[in-house]
């Protein structure tokens, strides 16, 4: 049968979708118009689908919005890698599953997710509530600018380092609360911690840890402006994806100052110096602005998560808890106009009853000085922001039995827990507009241009 009576006979039950062939053709089909339809892509498809009972998962991951985005995702990549990018009209179309599947079933296979993530990864909970990229290899494609893939180049995790260097970058320039050369300590520390357990378990696909590397991508991605006070561009959400398909960032610009064997030589080695002169010129080129829709397109098939990776949220729970040293125990010093402090009141607040008294002092008086910061600026916000805040963290006070940890560490060790767990509390990246997920953002602190 052709594509609009499959889908028709799906959508009123008269075939199930009992298969994962079935569920990627209709997937396919979905995306047929997901993709130039609309402003979200495969956003706006797993709703369509997950609303139908329609999931790529079973059992513990039926309805994983990784998962299932992940396979839409590639659905996209399939689409592209039919055509010559954006160099041709000639896309498939619904009707075209069949050679599509056969020609991408490796991308595609209902065994293809185990390539890019590790089953750790996509088991969380956090996975099934937020739509995160690999954490062992690139969506297809996504490393290069869109429409200009790099074949040569073969499959990697190249985007990993610049990524989380990047998230680095915008870390510096949001929060100068930290000398420089601890931030970068702290990244550095954070990243090997991430990549330790990885490795273990993937040594044929994850790289060992470089510092060579990852100091490399720090440098690169530290352009002058950071010596100037923050801006506006550090206070939006993270666009990395993004920045990739218009051409702004090379994630091969390393190639300019290392060999390949000095580069790949690099891993569980001392810091070494490049031994070529910077001078090789870069064959990715920026789109210039209008974009052409490059932008638009890399948000719609999935290049941009919801929530970041394992390095970048261990780097900004490690930095929060060394923000917050030196707090006293009774919370009279908290800065409101930097997040971790916010956060760390509202950690103490959890800890009283949730009925009590104390409780409801703790939060009138976060309220009024979150918004006296003017981090919120209104106080009913501020007050839907603090709730939504306990509400995550009610979970581990419980396990404390409401008692406020007696010392600093201990505080500071609970505060990490929450953070690494529930990384949206730092609203660092886009959520889609048809995610039930609340959004963390803050304003800019006062005087932020």
């Amino acid at each position: 049968m052709n594509a609009e009576e499959f889908r028709a006979k799906v959508e009123n039950g008269e075939v199930p979708v009992d298969s994962h062939d079935k569920m990627l053709r209709i997937a396919f089909i979905y995306m047929d118009d997901g993709l130039w339809i609309g402003d979200n892509g495969v956003f706006d498809v797993v709703k369509k689908l997950h609303a139908r009972g329609w999931s790529f998962g079973q059992g513990n991951l039926k309805y994983n919005r990784t998962l299932d985005i992940f396979y839409l995702a590639q659905v996209a990549a399939g689409t592209y890698r039919s055509t010559d990018q954006l160099e041709s009209d000639d896309f498939p179309s619904a009707d075209d599953f069949d050679a599509c599947y056969a020609r991408h079933h490796d991308l595609l296979n209902r065994d293809a997710w185990r390539e890019y993530y590790s089953e750790r990864f996509l088991s969380q909970a956090r996975s099934a509530r937020f739509y995160h990229l690999p954490d062992l290899l690139d969506l297809p494609d996504s490393s290069d600018p869109l429409g200009q893939p790099r074949p040569q180049k073969g499959a990697g995790h190249f985007t990993k380092l610049p990524r989380w260097a990047r998230n680095v970058q915008r870390t510096r320039a949001r929060q100068p609360t930290l000398p420089p050369a601890t931030m970068t300590q702290i990244a550095l520390d954070t990243l090997k911690q991430s990549i330790i357990p990885l490795r273990k378990n993937y040594p044929s696909v994850v790289q060992p840890y470089s510092e060579t590397q990852a100091r490399f991508w720090l440098q690169h991605m530290d352009p002058p402006s950071l010596s100037l006070p923050a801006r506006k561009w550090a206070w939006s959400p993270n666009k990395f994806g993004i920045d990739i398909a218009q051409g702004a960032t090379d994630v091969w610009a390393w190639e300019a100052y290392y060999s390949r064997k000095l580069w790949d030589g690099s891993v569980d080695a001392p810091l070494v110096e490049p031994d070529l002169d910077g001078t090789r010129k870069s064959d990715v080129v920026w789109c210039g602005w209008p974009d052409g829709g490059c932008g638009a397109q890399a948000w719609m098939r999935g290049w941009d998560p919801e929530l970041g990776s394992e390095e970048e949220i261990e780097f900004l729970a490690a930095v929060a808890v060394k923000e917050t040293e030196g707090i006293t125990e009774d919370m009279s010093n908290l800065d409101y106009a930097m997040r971790s402090h916010m956060l760390l009141g509202l950690t103490r607040a959890a800890l009283f009853e949730a009925d009590s008294d104390e409780r409801g002092k703790h939060e009138e008086d976060l309220k009024r000085r979150i918004v006296e910061a003017g981090r919120i600026d209104e106080e009913n916000k501020a007050e839907q922001w603090i709730q939504q805040v306990l509400m995550v963290m009610e979970p581990y006070v419980q396990k404390w039995n409401h008692v406020w940890p007696a010392t600093a560490e201990d505080r500071g060790e609970l505060l990490r827990l929450i953070l690494v767990e529930n990384g949206q509390l730092f609203a660092r990246w886009r959520l889609s507009p048809h995610s039930e997920e609340f959004n963390f953002e803050l304003n800019p602190p006062k005087g932020v241009e």
